[in-house]
């Protein structure tokens, strides 16, 4: 039996990438795989068994020198940019785009994610330009392709000790990131920023919901997509998407790709238990929207920072100082959690029956309609009422849901 990733079921990989660049034999590649999740492929001709990609894959528990925090243990603060302009064109409160902004005015290199127009996909890429930045505000609700930034990233801080990066991603992605870092020994200057994750839904419902809006709304080619916009307000979650002289806006309940992702099911597998996601982190910061009671009367948006390091509570403190944020107040991390998606999802059985009749069926709507029927009546009932204000006009039913907080 080779020593490799490979040895353990690939079916629970994040796709972080990290196995990839620690590959001394590239023997590994990251690609898409028949369940629309990007994944690690081992050529078993090119490994040498040398076990790199294990110590890096947060699958495997190898030792490393820095352990990730406890979310519990960190400080939690309610923050927003003091531009009103970006919180308005930010999908929370402008945090993580005031940190990246600050970076490049002070020397780092930014890795981000950006949506791709021309394959319709997410991917990290490395900037140190403030227009570019543009292109990574708000979040992008599918899996990013982080090897070719990541790869990157490594390569230069290894030539280069001066080299400086801010690094935004996922939690598994940033774990990866981490471990890798340590196994080369990096010593360079590289804040990481991870969020609070709700788990990443695949391409095939992504593709197969592009076609919906194809064939239904007349939405071809796409222009700009906001997956989520502050058209109705911060609260609502609401698609926005931009096509010709096309555009399509649609709430939470009422859109298709919305519901596939908040019903947690088609979701990667590696996301149901993910530790990272849930308990601990191995970035300097997490940050997120601050959901919950205590904003419920807010419609700009409100971010929760979350300061896990030294070097966390640092880049606040100079961005503060700079005049480019409000500290709102210090507040708990339970209170913020409560209102996170911070718990297991345990629908495991029905997702293999969900995906098995997406790739059989190839239509969305469908396969959202077929799972839907084997959930439990309790969940059933509390999703159709739910569901049934979408025939609401748009403010009344955000008031609502202000309300039900």
């Amino acid at each position: 039996m080779q020593n490799n990733i490979y040895d353990s079921s690939r079916q629970f990989c994040s796709g972080c990438s990290a196995c990839y660049i620690v590959c001394p034999k590239k023997a590994i590649e990251i690609k898409l795989d028949e369940e629309g999740f990007y994944k690690a492929f081992v050529d078993k001709e090119k490994c040498i068994s040398c076990g790199m990609c294990k110590k890096v894959c947060t699958r495997f528990n190898e030792k490393i020198k820095q352990l990730p925090t406890k979310l519990e243990k960190g400080k939690l603060y309610a923050a927003q940019s003091k531009n009103i302009e970006v919180i308005n064109s930010c999908t929370s409160g402008g945090i993580a785009y005031e940190i990246a902004k600050y970076g490049i005015e002070n020397g780092y290199k930014i890795a981000g994610v950006i949506y791709n127009y021309e394959k319709n996909n997410a991917i990290t890429i490395i900037t140190d330009n403030l227009d570019e930045l543009e292109k990574i505000k708000g979040s992008k609700y599918i899996q990013a392709y982080t090897t070719s930034a990541f790869n990157e990233i490594i390569n230069e801080c290894k030539k280069n000790e001066k080299a400086k990066y801010m690094v935004f991603g996922t939690p598994c992605q940033i774990a990866g990131l981490r471990k890798t870092i340590n196994v080369y020994n990096i010593k360079n200057d590289i804040l990481m920023v991870d969020l609070f994750c709700h788990g990443v839904p695949s391409y095939l419902a992504w593709n197969q919901y592009l076609e919906w809006l194809k064939e239904k709304k007349k939405v071809d080619k796409i222009d700009k997509v906001v997956f989520r916009s502050k058209h109705i307000g911060w609260h609502d979650f609401c698609m926005e998407i931009h096509s010709n002289t096309k555009k399509y806006y649609k709430c939470s309940e009422g859109d298709a790709f919305y519901k596939a992702f908040f019903d947690n099911i088609l979701l990667n597998k590696s996301c149901f238990k993910c530790d990272v996601r849930m308990k601990r982190s191995y970035a300097d910061l997490r940050l997120g929207d601050y959901w919950g009671k205590r904003y419920k009367n807010r419609q700009d948006g409100v971010s929760a920072v979350l300061s896990l390091t030294e070097k966390g509570k640092d880049i606040i403190q100079k961005i503060e100082n700079s005049n480019l944020i409000k500290i709102l107040e210090e507040t708990t991390v339970q209170e913020c959690m409560e209102a996170q998606s911070g718990k297991e999802y345990d629908n495991i059985q029905i997702r293999e029956s969900a995906f098995k009749k997406l790739k059989e069926t190839g239509n969305l709507e469908k396969t959202i309609k077929y799972y839907r029927k084997l959930m439990p009546i309790k969940w059933k009932i509390k999703k159709g009422i739910k569901e049934s204000t979408v025939i609401l006009p748009d403010q009344m039913r955000a008031e609502l849901r202000r309300l039900s907080k």
